[in-house]
């Protein structure tokens, strides 16, 4: 560029320096073209003319004078135009020169500013010339000129830059992309824009463009920008997404939210207030101007924020078909007005239950022994129960006028119901510093009247002074009678015969009495100072040494065990003392310990055990003897049975009358001996738990008059009369029917045993709501007071005559079976007037449960 300024420099002069002979060389024909004009035709008036002009008018006669007199005048002329015209073109070229020099310089200030600039532009620009782009590619006249910013591309070897090393810098692709995108501009002139990337890892930014007849390239590193790109936009993601999940939180929250415009239209609102306002969607709430508040409610809203830029509002509106309570807040904002309603239902509610909770709280105070005062801030007494009323005696009028606390304690003053105080008006603003107070008050008020009341005063939360006034006096009396009675226990367990000892909850010996001392042998003056019961322990070790039953103390008294239960054990010390001990838990988390010496009385009770052990040995001995008799009796009884019974029915010959007799008399012996053999193993069976129930209906009114068809024989050959005393409609019972008339029988055995000729015998049953009762009574000779405790024991037959009868197993038998349905016997007797047997029966047996023998407890027994 500045090549070509200087060329047109150069032009400018030389055009100047060549103007003068140029005008000369067009004069030239001028001169000679008014010579031949002159020549041609020399007209009249120039023949004047030359005359002015001083030539003789002869001479100006001459042709060839006036021609030579005109020709060198015109010459004379021409040469002072020419002159003239020389001059003036002279200065207008220097002027020029000087106005062209002039542009020139500014050409070059601007052109050595524009270098200037691009020397400092941050950004490297290759540019390539005409020549350079006429140039082969490759060549050294085909690179481009290279101006900014360069520190960045150039070869740290050699400290040089070109276009074909920036390519060598930059990745593959990227560098193939410019070098196609450049040989484009600088052939076609065609425009682009891209960014490649260098080995490196920085990022340029490659735009190229024609300038006139100039190919440009700007290379621009971005990586910098582009990083700030990047942040900026990752910054713009997130607003972006905390935006969408703000509006997404909001248009899913669950209160109602909503946006005004400034004429107070819908704008927007959200999905629960679609919901409220029963709305397809929240753009069908929008478009159809569904309102969720009432118009008196939108009205206040609008007055609260004509001067103010937030309201709040309580109301209530139907949400869902409910009719909900909402709490209301609108806030004004540049281009309307945004809502929200959150449904304060249950806080209404609760609100509600709380002024309830206070009414009730206050009607509880009312009912209260305890009386209550509270005085507000103004110290003016603002509640009291009745309580209050009844303790001071004030009347309900004059407290219902919200007295002052000054004038409460003057009046309390005035009727002597408060502590005598030296000086009154110091105690009184005393009691006033209570309102200014952090701390409770409690105090005792003795009274003139005798009473103690104890005041407990403390600032109340809604401001002013609770007061709490109670009447401690019976309290106190009690307490003092509490000493007295514990003293008098203390002294009743100093002399108990048992050993006491209490441990606290923190595991130490709070209490002991001297016959503690005596079993441990244990010095009094170790013990004073609260030992541990580990400490206790110790001292007691020499006596007995099992780490065990320590333990069990230990954890008992410290709880280790997690459990605690009342313990009872033995203590078997090595000394041969035998101690009983009981652990029992107080309610206070205190242990008590008690020890009793049961030395002489173990020794006593185990003689005892063994004497009764062999009693228990003897008794299972005789049964078993019984029952392996009986058994070993049955086989040939049935034998003698059976051949008894042919020859009394003379299948192998006749028989006399006498021996009749004497085989009727060995069937009967035989069938009374199986019997007392059946009663002996039903015994057993009863004793060793086996035998069983087979319950069923039974109708009493059949198996009473059954028993007494049984007994008719009998009693007629002993011509003793039998009655029976039972309706046909008594009913049934849930019993065994085989066992109830084996008892019946049993019962008029013993009665016609036991009787003699013209006494009478009665077979009865009785019913009543949920027991039957069956009976047997005879006025035979009854049985002595002294035999009647053991009546029914087995092997046990005595009659009022003392003579033995039977095996002494009927009336045995009766209680087991009636026990065994879960009822019990009874007996009435007097020797020569008679006895009754009664039955007790349950309407519904209730037997014990299977493989339990029955309980062999004594039957009731009445004398007559």
């Amino acid at each position: 560029m500045l090549k070509t300024a200087e060329g047109r420099k150069r032009g400018v002069l030389r055009r100047g320096a060549d103007f003068v002979p140029a005008l000369l060389t067009t004069a030239f024909p001028f001169a000679a073209a008014a010579q031949t004009v002159v020549e041609e035709a020399a007209p009249k008036g120039l023949m004047e003319t030359l005359a002015v002009l001083g030539l003789p008018q002869e001479a100006a006669a001459e042709p060839a004078v006036a021609t030579s007199f005109a020709i060198a005048a015109g010459l004379a002329f021409a040469g002072l135009l020419a002159a003239i015209t020389g001059l003036r073109a002279a200065r207008s070229a220097r002027r020029v020169a000087l106005e062209r020099e002039a542009g020139l310089s500014t050409l070059e200030a601007r052109l050595d500013a524009a270098e200037s600039i691009l020397a400092a532009e941050p950004d490297a620009v290759f540019i390539w010339t005409p020549e350079s782009l006429r140039a082969a590619p490759g060549t050294f006249q085909a690179r481009p000129r290279i101006v900014g910013s360069t520190a960045t591309l150039v070869d740290p070897s050699s400290g040089d830059l070109d276009f074909a090393y920036l390519l060598t810098r930059l990745e593959p692709e990227n560098a193939g992309r410019l070098n196609t995108a450049v040989q484009r501009l600088r052939t076609r002139g065609a425009r682009f824009s891209l960014h490649v990337q260098s080995t490196d890892g920085r990022t340029f930014e490659a735009e190229g463009r024609p300038a006139g007849a100039l190919a440009v390239l700007w290379l621009r590193d971005v990586t910098g920008e582009r990083a700030e790109v990047s942040r900026l936009k990752e910054r713009l993601r997130q607003a972006e997404f905390s935006r969408s999940r703000f509006e997404e939180h909001l248009m899913q929250a669950p209160f109602a939210a909503w946006r005004r415009d400034e004429q107070g239209n819908l704008v927007w609102v959200n999905a629960a207030y679609a919901r409220a306002v029963d709305a397809a969607s929240p753009e069908d709430a929008v478009t159809r101007s569904l309102e969720l508040l009432g118009e008196e409610t939108l009205a206040r809203l609008r007055r609260m924020l004509f001067d103010r830029s937030r309201a709040r509002e309580r109301s209530h509106a139907i949400m869902a078909g409910e009719r909900r309570a909402l709490d209301i807040i609108e806030q004004r904002l540049s281009d309307g007005v945004a809502g929200i309603a959150v449904d304060v239902s249950a806080l209404d509610e609760a609100e509600a239950s709380l002024r309830r909770h206070i009414e009730s709280h206050a009607a509880t105070l009312d009912r209260v022994t305890t009386a209550v005062a509270i005085c507000g801030p103004d110290k003016r007494l603002t509640f009291r129960n009745r309580a209050y009323e009844t303790l001071w005696g004030l009347e309900s009028q004059w407290l219902d006028s919200g007295p002052s606390d000054n004038e409460i304690l003057d009046e309390l003053r005035a009727r002597r119901r408060l502590p005598e105080q030296a000086n009154f008006q110091a105690w009184k603003q005393s009691r006033m510093e209570i309102y200014t107070s952090t701390e409770a008050i409690e105090e005792y008020w003795h009274l003139p009247d005798g009473r103690t009341i104890k005041l407990l005063a403390q600032a109340h939360p809604f401001g002013g002074v609770i007061y709490l006034y109670e009447n401690v006096t019976e309290r106190l009396n009690l307490e003092s009678s509490y000493n007295t009675l514990a003293r008098v226990q203390r002294e009743t367990i100093d002399h108990l015969y048992e050993g006491v000892a209490v441990f606290g909850s923190d595991g130490r010996l709070k209490l002991f009495n001297p016959a503690f001392l005596n079993i441990w042998a244990l010095d009094a003056e170790k013990l004073e100072d609260e030992p541990h019961v580990n400490d206790l322990i110790t001292l007691c070790r020499p006596l007995m040494s099992d780490e065990r039953e320590w333990e069990t103390l230990r954890n008992g008294v410290t709880g280790m065990s997690g459990m605690r239960t009342q313990q009872t054990g033995r203590l078997d010390r090595p000394d041969g003392a035998v101690v009983d001990y009981a652990m029992v838990p107080l309610p206070d988390g205190a242990t008590l310990m008690t020890y009793v010496d049961v030395t002489d009385s173990t020794r006593m009770e185990q003689a005892l055990r063994d004497r009764n052990d062999a009693l228990e040995t003897a008794d299972r001995l005789k049964s078993e003897f019984i029952s392996h008799v009986s058994y070993q009796l049955r086989t040939p009884l049935t034998n003698i049975l059976g051949f008894g019974e042919i020859l009394e029915t003379e299948m192998f010959g006749g028989l006399n009358p006498r021996q009749h007799e004497y085989m009727q008399g060995i069937l009967e012996s035989s069938e009374t001996l199986i019997d007392v053999v059946n009663d002996i193993l039903d015994l057993a069976v009863i004793e060793a738990g086996a035998m069983t129930l087979d319950l069923s209906d039974v109708e009493l009114s059949e198996v009473v008059y059954a028993t007494e068809e049984f007994a008719q024989r009998p009693a007629q050959k002993n011509k003793v009369t039998l009655k029976v005393e039972c309706p046909k409609d008594i009913g049934t019972v849930r019993a065994d029917e085989k066992r109830i008339k084996q008892i019946m029988i049993n019962l008029l055995s013993n009665s016609l045993a036991f009787t003699s000729p013209g006494d009478n015998i009665v077979i009865g049953a009785r019913r009543h709501e949920s027991s039957v009762e069956l009976y047997v009574e005879d006025t035979g000779v009854g049985i002595k007071p002294e035999f009647q405790g053991n009546v029914f024991d087995r092997f046990e037959a005595h009659g009022g005559s003392d003579r033995r009868r039977g095996a002494g197993l009927g009336l045995s038998l009766v209680r087991s079976f009636v026990e065994l349905h879960g009822g019990w016997v009874t007996l009435e007797s007097a020797p020569d007037v008679g006895t009754r047997v009664t039955c007790h029966l349950p309407v519904r047996a209730a037997p014990p449960a299977a493989g339990t023998p029955s309980a062999a407890s004594p039957a009731k027994v009445e004398a007559g």
